[in-house]
């Protein structure tokens, strides 16, 4: 049985290592609102998540259909971390997409390392790049390399990521991994693997061959899709708030602002930073709806979530 570590659990060292006073100060006020259930609040964003490439072709059996390609602009990247790099621990900086097609991913991380902000990236590793990409990836200053592969044979593997490359995801995994080796780079590196029926004979071949690359890390997470799916016919309905509106700040390739990177089968969208500012969207009528332990329970997909 392997033990299921969260999101926020998994980059500890990245608040240790990020950490200002002034951070500190507005992560408490942030948690002190959510505690007290404020709907407007005075505390900026603790994390963000940035959606650079919407675009990605492994084709997952159970992904968000929609993989325009369309990338988030470097200028207005870099805007949003001048905005908050004197709050913010740490960025992601994917969601749907696979966010190693952006072309300019190494400067989002240096640029993120440089003003002092952690960054994390999950990816297939189903792409074709040149060793000198690899090399400037693992010394760009990027914390933590989450790699999705849900399997040990390419059958089992393509049972859900159906247009992966097995071989290739492999090969680039085994690069990085002599890169991280050879340039001394403390780059956290984590194999990921959804847990399904089809691929359990595999996770502890799986796990072991992790360790013997030379991860850093080996997971398994439950696969959601079809439970939250289920969760819709729950006679119980959420009593209390989110903290996610509190903490993290969730902007996509397409400028627009979502509440949460879990439920994609409801309507998460609070606006957009291309028709809203900043003030308007983060103390607005749509995010008090989940702050709000009294208006929660009637907002759709928020009040029957479980998370």
């Amino acid at each position: 049985m392997f033990k299921r570590v969260s999101y926020w659990q998994r980059h500890v060292h990245s608040i240790i290592r990020y950490g200002t006073f002034r951070k500190y100060i507005n992560f408490i006020k942030s948690y002190y609102f959510y505690l007290k259930g404020k709907a407007k609040i005075s505390s900026l964003p603790s994390f963000l998540k940035i959606e650079i490439s919407r675009f990605c072709d492994v084709n997952c059996k159970f992904c968000f259909v929609d993989k325009a390609k369309i990338m988030y602009p470097l200028q207005d990247y870099k805007k949003l971390i001048d905005q908050f790099k004197d709050y913010v621990f740490l960025v992601s900086l994917y969601d749907i997409g696979e966010p190693l097609h952006h072309p300019d991913v190494i400067e989002c991380i240096r640029y993120a390392h440089t003003n002092k902000m952690g960054t994390v990236i999950s990816t297939s590793l189903s792409i074709n790049k040149n060793d000198a990409f690899w090399d400037e990836l693992v010394t760009s200053g990027l914390d933590v390399l989450i790699v999705a592969i849900d399997g040990i044979t390419s059958k089992t593997y393509n049972e859900y990521r159906r247009n992966g490359k097995f071989d290739l995801v492999i090969f680039n995994l085994k690069k990085i991994l002599e890169l991280k080796k050879s340039t001394k780079s403390k780059i956290f590196i984590e194999w990921q693997m959804v847990d399904f029926e089809w691929n359990r004979s595999e996770q502890n071949a799986a796990e072991k061959k992790a360790y013997e690359f030379g991860c850093n890390n080996f997971r398994i997470i439950a696969e959601a899709t079809q439970p939250r799916k289920c969760q819709d016919n729950d006679d119980a309905t959420r009593k209390r708030n989110c903290v996610l509106p509190y903490i993290l700040f969730f902007v996509t390739a397409k400028n627009e602002v979502r509440l949460c990177y879990k439920i994609y089968h409801h309507d998460m969208h609070i606006g957009s930073l291309s028709h809203h500012s900043f003030a308007e969207i983060w103390n607005g009528a749509e995010i008090a709806r989940v702050r709000d332990p009294e208006q929660i329970m009637h907002r759709i997909g928020c009040n029957k979530c479980r998370e």
